[in-house]
């Protein structure tokens, strides 16, 4: 699987039979993109807290969406192809719970002074993904992922450890934790969407952002926001995440959804908090406690038996790419 394959109109199935050499490289092509685009997401996190400095979260989050969209829709149109929504129910649902409730409620969530270790319940995501995939996608848990669910679930509790939640803090944490809600049902409305003959996703992923960030413009205006404070250093903060990591980002995420079923790559994810957190160590100079090191292992023991689970003799195959009728 290349990128220029997801931004193709036509639709390409890794399931053909008589392709197997084909359907392997482009799950490990696949994997290979996971892991690049788990480092770029990781990052993300500590180029959005540099940028907060000089930013209002509000406003910030509404530019680097803004950024994305004028940079999705500019490859649409330097592309060709169709131009026009081909499916506005699914672009609507799909903005709603991928644009909307995801970046709102992250925004609300560093609004509320959440911006830092409290991001990363946005990862709660894929749990919420593996259980919305069971009911619509039908995609089913195996054994080692179920091992690692429960690895990779203690250890993110070691991480964000509730227990010591402060109360000024709870409900930043719910928005974080809706965060992941969405970017979780907005995963699993793209991998269903796509499944029509004539689904483009370069299409799709930009009129989805577009609706998205529709709602989340008008957030400023309800607040007394401060102006950004510009720079080149801000700029470039603000390209980073709105083209890198949002919009072909995106991309790039899709690309994998056409090949990889949403369960087992939004596992991989669980990766994305420890690198924020390893990078934050590294740039802003904050301490790890025990209790995080001992969750990055757990995390780190998830992903490995993720791994193991894909290599398996008769796992190598993703679940039927199309709902029972």
């Amino acid at each position: 699987m290349k990128l220029a394959d997801g931004l193709a109109a036509e639709r390409s199935d890794p399931e053909q039979p008589g392709e197997p050499q084909a359907h392997l490289a482009s799950r490990r092509t696949a994997y290979a993109l996971l892991a690049l685009l788990t480092l770029v997401w990781g990052m993300n996190w500590a180029a959005m807290k540099a940028a907060l400095i000089h930013a209002d979260p509000l406003v910030f989050n509404v530019d680097r969406t803004w950024l994305a969209v004028v940079v999705l829709f500019a490859v649409l149109v330097a592309r060709g192809g169709p131009f026009r929504p081909r499916n506005l129910r699914g672009i609507v649902v799909t903005g709603f719970f991928q644009t909307t409730i995801n970046f709102g409620a992250t925004t609300l969530a560093v609004a509320g002074g959440g911006a830092g270790r409290t991001s990363v319940l946005v990862f709660t995501m894929p749990f919420w993904t593996i259980l919305i995939a069971r009911f619509v996608l039908h995609e089913r848990v195996r054994g080692l992922q179920r091992a690692a669910i429960a690895c990779a679930f203690a250890g993110l509790l070691l991480v964000v450890a509730p227990w010591s939640w402060q109360g000024g803090d709870f409900g930043a944490k719910l928005w974080a934790v809706l965060s992941g809600f969405g970017w979780a049902a907005g995963t699993v409305a793209m991998k269903h969407y796509q499944r029509a003959p004539d689904f483009d996703m370069l299409n799709f992923v930009a009129w989805q952002t577009l609706v998205g960030v529709l709602p989340l413009t008008l957030l400023p205006y309800a607040f007394d926001v401060p102006a950004t404070q510009w720079s080149a250093s801000q700029v470039l903060l603000l390209l980073y995440v709105g083209v890198i990591s949002t919009a072909v980002g995106f991309l790039v995420w899709m690309s994998i959804l056409r090949v990889l079923p949403a369960g087992t790559a939004s596992l991989n994810m669980f990766a994305i908090p420890v690198i924020a957190l390893l990078s934050s160590m590294a740039i802003f100079g904050e301490e790890l406690a025990g209790n995080e090191w001992a969750g990055i292992a757990l995390i780190g023991a998830g992903l490995a038996l993720v791994t193991a689970a894909a290599l398996l003799p008769g796992a190598r195959r993703p679940l039927p790419n199309s709902l029972p009728s």
